[in-house]
């Protein structure tokens, strides 16, 4: 993961094809958060995020690239100061359309530095129906007990939650680093999984079962849990492949780190 994320930083500045962009950038986030061991994690994703905001302060005012990196920044930052400075304007050039101010303020909320009240006064700025999904899905990303009940409730529980509130709500549920309050959720997935789709249908049942996978704070006693659930288990075989697919997810986080670590 060290040496990707190197290698990320050092070439796609150059990189010409922004969509070769937003996905090298997409996967040096993913081997910092899941495949650096946590002896290495850190320092890691510390240097991916400073790496990803010098790129950003020097790319050309406008550009694509430019936007690129601001997103990368806000997916990977450990720190709030970069955001609130991206925020409050700090890059010249740098349009600060709704979509970016929400996607800055969803990564302030899932470091707990953005708290209801502010997601609030940014709805008030884009009150459509975008703003008020992503407004959904920054309450949801915060690392709070409360917040991930709410969330919970809204994709699994409520029939009439609107479809893409829906995802938005349980794309922000699962954060790296939120280890504490998202504890309990992997027994309540698992009971969740046994009778999602029988309950509320394939395509509801799917957002749940991928969105909610207890994927990104990975530990062996997940990975034990989850394969004890498919041995025993006799949900819907949609429930069962959607939970098999977030397993093998799962262990390959776990061989990443073990790897990295024995390096």
């Amino acid at each position: 993961p060290s040496v990707f994320v190197d290698l990320v930083l050092g070439a796609v500045g150059a990189e010409t094809d922004l969509t070769a962009v937003s996905a090298l950038l997409r996967q040096a986030n993913s081997a910092g958060m899941l495949f650096a061991s946590e002896s290495n994690r850190d320092e890691v994703r510390a240097r991916l995020a400073q790496g990803v905001y010098e790129l950003l302060v020097n790319a050309e005012p406008g550009s694509d690239h430019q936007l690129a990196f601001a997103r990368a920044l806000a997916a990977s930052a450990q720190d709030t100061a970069p955001l609130r400075d991206v925020l409050g304007g700090s890059v010249p050039g740098l349009v600060l359309d709704a979509d970016l101010r929400w996607t800055l303020i969803g990564s302030l909320a899932a470091l707990g530095a953005a708290d209801a009240a502010e997601i609030a006064a940014e709805l008030a700025r884009d009150d459509t129906n975008q703003g008020r999904e992503n407004a959904a899905g920054a309450l949801a990303a915060r690392p709070t007990i409360e917040a991930k009940a709410d969330a919970w409730r809204l994709v699994v529980e409520e029939a009439a939650t609107p479809n893409e509130t829906r995802r938005q709500v349980a794309a922000g549920f699962q954060i790296d680093g939120q280890t504490e309050v998202l504890a309990p959720y992997v027994e309540k997935y698992l009971q969740m999984a046994e009778t999602v789709v029988d309950k509320m249908g394939v395509w509801i049942g799917q957002i749940a079962l991928i969105h909610l996978f207890p994927l990104v704070n990975p530990s062996a006693e997940t990975l034990a849990r989850v394969d004890a659930w498919l041995a025993s288990t006799e949900a819907p075989q949609a429930a069962k492949r959607y939970v098999q697919e977030g397993r093998d997810d799962l262990a390959r986080a776990l061989r990443a780190r073990a790897a990295d670590a024995a390096r």
